[in-house]
């Protein structure tokens, strides 16, 4: 029996920082160090993540008009868009040249 994992990703919250009156005491400098505590451990949890399994849906099948960073399938080949990457939009032509005669004997 296969057991699946979802893992929901939220927009995690920086704290503020505290603000100080015109004097610097030890109260104010506890705060401070607690919030750029908190915002540290917050940055450092959200950088990197470990995925036993990943479903993407409704990816595009080319990297035309997506942002950076977004994800799309290339015939099957999952690919990210990246700084400088140039798509080229599909198309598709069909047309007619001349003519062919068959003859049998």
């Amino acid at each position: 029996m296969s057991h699946s994992k979802h893992v929901l990703l939220t927009e995690q919250v920086i704290p503020r920082l505290p603000r100080t009156s015109l004097g610097l005491d030890e109260a104010y400098v506890d705060q401070l160090l607690s919030a750029l505590e908190d915002a540290i451990d917050i940055l450092n949890g959200t950088r990197q993540r470990t995925f036993t399994e990943i479903s993407l849906t409704n990816t595009q099948e080319h990297g035309n008009s997506l942002r950076v960073g977004t994800v799309f399938s290339d015939a099957g080949i999952l690919k990210i868009v990246r700084t400088g990457d140039v798509f080229a939009a599909p198309f598709s032509a069909t047309g007619t040249v001349g003519s062919v005669t068959i003859s049998t004997p």
